[in-house]
C-alpha cells in the first residue's frame, strides 16, 4: 500500500511539473508576434497579425527579389490584432519577401508571383 502512494504522488507531481511547463510555454508563445500569411484565390495575400507587445508599432515590408520596397505601411502600436490584403495586381512576376515588424520581434514570409501559362491549342479540321 505504502508503494502505491508513493507512486501515486510521484506520478502527481510529474503531472503537476508538466502542467506548469505548459503554462510557461504558453506564456512564452503569447509574448511572441503571431502572423499568418496565405493567398487568396483572387491572387491576393491576406496578412494577419496577433501581437501582444503595444510598446512599438508594426511595420509591414513588402520587398521585391532585388532588395527594393515595393510596399510598406506602419501600424499604430495601440493595434494588436489586425489584417490586411495585399493586391499583387500591378507588381510584376517574382519573388518577394514581406517582413512583418514590431520591435525586436521580425516575422519574414517569402512567396513566388508567377503569370499564369495559357496553353495554345491547335484544332485541325
Amino acid at each position: 500500500m505504502k508503494t502505491s502512494v508513493k507512486t501515486f504522488a510521484l506520478a502527481f507531481a510529474f503531472v503537476a511539473a508538466a502542467f506548469t511547463a505548459n503554462a510557461e510555454d504558453k506564456e512564452a508563445k503569447k509574448a511572441a508576434l503571431g502572423t499568418g500569411v496565405y493567398p487568396t484565390k483572387a491572387g491576393k495575400i491576406n496578412v494577419l497579425v496577433d501581437k501582444s507587445n503595444t510598446e512599438s508599432n508594426t511595420v509591414l515590408l513588402l520587398k521585391n527579389q532585388h532588395g527594393e520596397v515595393v510596399y510598406r505601411e506602419t501600424v499604430d502600436k495601440k493595434q494588436q490584432k489586425f489584417g490586411r490584403v495585399l493586391n499583387l495586381d500591378s507588381m510584376e512576376a517574382g519573388q518577394y519577401k514581406l517582413d512583418i515588424i514590431s520591435g525586436k520581434d521580425i516575422q519574414s514570409k517569402t512567396f513566388q508571383l508567377s503569370e499564369e501559362k495559357v496553353e495554345r491549342v491547335v484544332t485541325v479540321k
